[in-house]
């Protein structure tokens, strides 16, 4: 028994108040003996004395206290419930997002289907934002909040990094810090980018990321034929043109980016192809994800005794109560 453990035991300072107990138990049995003698009511039936009928109730007391402490020992191995997914979103934010392929761009387009599977995100689960461009910036760390996420989710926009690119590499590194390391197994990170993995860089930061077992989810916004970026300038909108004066015309990579969410065991999606892609996404890959999760988890702890206390307890108390001959007193 030398493995017993109580799951309160910053409560057995309580049974040092055992003798106190009894000490009151007796006064009153006592007294009441006294009183009954005093004016001729003593029982017809023998009666145990106040100090065996106080102890009797104290040995009671005292083994509701040690049933109260929740004794515990032997292993015992039980499921470990996940409650909740964890979903960080890296946002392309770089000027590009803003070509008018998709309505109304690229990026306005990323953000409404942000806000549409935060409809389906539960209690549990948290959700929490990075933006990129040629930096990468934590905007909204992991939380609960889902208000408080949308409302900082329409603040985005493209004056958020001011570095100008799309680096995936970095976006990629920056949710690999916020991800909890507890918790990969049911975390999942949606790179949403019209961009080229120039260099082949994200997809080495995919890498690093399934060496800590994270999933990635590439979603690409745009179309492969390409799209010139408007952008607004003194009051005007123009088309961005490159140093040489030329239109800049933005295509995305979809190969680039399958390869990259590959590398981790995930999946490439075009936003052109679906209406709710992110939706598509969470219905079909991050619940199962969660689901898997659950089910492989396990925790090993002390199996709970408290019955083989409560047991002698029960019995203790219906021999009180049926030696107690309350009705003749």
């Amino acid at each position: 028994m030398s493995d017993v453990e109580f799951a309160r035991a910053e409560l057995w300072p309580v049974l040092l108040t055992l003798p106190f107990a009894w000490a009151l138990l007796w006064l009153a049995l006592d007294r009441s003996r006294r009183s009954m003698s005093q004016y001729g009511a003593m029982p017809i039936t023998p009666v145990a004395s106040p100090i065996w009928r106080a102890l009797r109730l104290t040995i009671l007391l005292g083994l509701g206290v040690v049933c109260w402490l929740d004794p515990r020992w032997g292993e015992e191995t039980v499921a470990v419930e996940r409650r909740g997914l964890d979903v960080i979103f890296c946002l392309d934010t770089s000027q590009s997002m803003l070509a008018r392929d998709m309505q109304p761009t690229r990026l306005a387009r990323a953000k409404r289907d942000i806000r549409s599977v935060l409809r389906h995100v539960e209690g549990g689960d948290r959700v929490g934002l990075v933006v990129f461009a040629g930096e990468a910036r934590l905007w909204i760390p992991l939380t609960h909040d889902v208000d408080s996420f949308a409302g900082l989710l329409d603040e985005v926009d493209t004056e958020l990094v001011r570095t100008g690119g799309t680096d995936l590499a970095k976006a990629l590194r920056r949710s690999l810090e916020l991800a909890d390391p507890d918790d990969v197994a049911t975390t999942v990170v949606v790179l949403m980018t019209d961009g080229e993995d120039l260099a082949g860089a994200g997809q080495q930061a995919a890498f690093e990321l399934k060496a800590r077992d994270l999933t990635v989810f590439s979603v690409g916004y745009g179309s492969a034929l390409g799209s010139k970026i408007t952008i607004q300038r003194d009051g005007a909108e123009e088309f961005l043109r490159d140093r040489a004066g030329n239109d800049v015309v933005s295509r995305m990579d979809p190969e680039s980016l399958r390869d990259l969410a590959e590398v981790t065991g995930g999946e490439f999606v075009r936003a052109e192809a679906m209406a709710l892609p992110l939706v598509e996404l969470h219905q079909k890959r991050f619940v199962p994800m969660q689901k898997r999760a659950y089910d492989a988890g396990e925790e090993s702890g002390k199996q709970a005794r408290y019955q083989l206390v409560l047991l002698p307890l029960l019995l203790l108390l219906l021999l009180e109560i049926a030696f107690a001959h309350g009705r003749h007193r």
